[in-house]
């Protein structure tokens, strides 16, 4: 029997001219991430913050550079539809492990 997990929301924070970072998002999570604006983004995955930030190449060697990954236990503001309907999509969905 396969192991199910429920998808976290993640926010990623880095400098808006870390281009290697926008890269590593595109190759690890090409259906799992979206950009709320340069430098910030939204990624959806199973795991911790840590996994996260490794899988990115943020640590442990940080060959992507610096940023700030955390989980989001609760959210609200202000965007565009878009991001709303991304994460309604996304959140809280079974994942394989």
């Amino acid at each position: 029997m396969a192991l199910v997990t429920l998808s976290t929301l993640f926010a990623v924070m880095a400098d808006p001219a870390n281009e290697k970072l926008t890269a590593a998002l595109q190759r690890s999570f090409p259906e799992d991430h979206i950009q709320i604006r340069a430098g910030q983004w939204f990624v959806v995955s199973a795991g911790t913050a840590k996994e996260i930030s490794d899988k990115l190449g943020v640590t442990p060697e940080a060959e992507i550079g610096a940023a700030v990954i955390v989980s989001v236990a609760g959210y609200y503001g202000r965007a565009s539809s878009q991001i709303w309907e991304w994460v309604a999509a996304k959140v809280g969905k079974p994942t394989n492990a």
